[in-house]
């Protein structure tokens, strides 16, 4: 196979500047809407922004990420990370007591109901290598563990973002059944709720970009 031509880093900068750009227009989208607003839009702007993730992070010796071509150390610069990981359910007699869901937090005002959008800044201690962030699970409950790159990579290879496919990860199957949310009768899609997930991940990339590339800004 070719040697993958190799990209001026000036080009580089200006190909981050937009992806970056392209993240944040798509997560302003998402997080604008209220949960009884329109799903197509909510789900559209989710399937923009786990692109524009897949595009800069995603990295394997088939398809080279945007910031691995910059700097192939950026896979140890510290990001934003804390995981949700719910502790194991009690048995009564070999049955479960309760089911944990996947949590999610929400802001009431006068358009109703929204997801809460992670504010930078909030939790300085809480950070480890980005690889971490993208390898790691982030939520666990009962074995069941999804990381960002299950659910960026689903997001965008599956769910349509850049691909549509049925053949979805057993991991992200079942973090789709624990739990719904219900807005004034309407119920939310469970794309849009896991997106949820996705889009505080965009923040804290965006976060990481100001704090280690910031020309890109």
């Amino acid at each position: 196979m070719a040697a993958m031509k190799t990209i001026d880093r000036t080009e580089l900068i200006e190909k981050l500047r937009v992806a970056r750009h392209r993240l944040n227009a798509a997560l302003d989208k998402f997080y604008s809407h209220g949960l009884s607003g329109d799903p197509v839009a909510m789900q559209a702007a989710a399937l923009d922004f786990a692109t524009s993730i897949r595009v800069m992070v995603h990295h394997t010796p088939k398809s080279t990420s945007l910031l691995f071509q910059i700097d192939p150390s950026y896979w140890d610069k510290l990001i934003h990370f804390r995981p949700l990981i719910a502790p194991p359910s009690p048995d009564v007699d070999g049955r479960p007591t309760m089911t944990t869901v996947v949590p999610f937090n929400l802001t009431f005002g006068m358009k109703g109901a929204s997801f809460t959008r992670y504010r930078w800044g909030v939790d300085p201690t809480a950070k480890m290598p980005l690889k971490n962030w993208w390898f790691d699970p982030f939520w666990d409950n009962s074995g069941e563990a999804l990381s960002n790159k299950d659910l960026v990579l689903t997001l965008t290879n599956k769910e349509g973002g850049a691909h549509v496919d049925g053949d979805v990860p057993t991991q992200y199957e079942a973090a789709k059944k624990q739990g719904y949310i219900v807005i004034s009768g309407k119920a939310i899609s469970d794309v849009v709720r896991l997106a949820n997930f996705a889009g505080v991940a965009g923040d804290e990339l965006l976060e990481y970009l100001q704090d280690h590339f910031p020309e890109s800004a």
